[in-house]
């Protein structure tokens, strides 16, 4: 079998570990000011002005049901396109970035938590990797999620 290779950034979310494709990736942004949007879902927290394009910061953390959320100086925003557009970028907050790593993507296995995970209905998958079990997010299910 052929190995195919695929780089995934890693992050934490309430001390576990998860990942999303590094070629979805534009921008890792420090956790800061935003406008608030009214009336919008309670993970949506609002908007920031990015080289001129207004994205939408949506709290990873709230969308997999974290009840006690708090902002450290590790709180970071990944911003996102799912189809390399700059009107798709979204920023999802996590408690803080680990590191960029590749992978052979044979090395991905089924998750255990597809359809059981609160917002998020979909992994790509998962891998064992050091210590950490990392469960890879699906970016389309996720912000499809966010844009319903």
């Amino acid at each position: 079998m052929k190995e195919q290779m695929t780089s995934l950034i890693s992050f934490y979310i309430n001390k576990e570990v998860f990942a999303f494709d590094t070629l979805k990736v534009r921008n890792i942004l420090e956790f800061g000011q935003f406008t608030k949007v009214p009336n919008v879902k309670e993970y949506l927290l609002g908007v920031i002005n990015l080289h001129g394009n207004i994205i939408p910061i949506t709290d990873l953390r709230m969308m997999m049901g974290v009840k006690s959320i708090e902002n450290t100086q590790d709180t970071s925003i990944i911003v996102v396109s799912d189809d390399g557009k700059a009107d798709s970028l979204i920023g999802f907050v996590v408690d803080g970035v680990k590191e960029v790593f590749d992978i052979d993507t044979t090395a991905l296995q089924d998750s255990v938590f597809n359809g059981n995970s609160g917002l998020i209905n979909a992994f790509t998958g998962s891998i064992y990797r050091g210590k950490d079990f990392i469960h890879v997010i699906d970016l389309i299910e996720c912000v499809q999620e966010v844009e319903k």
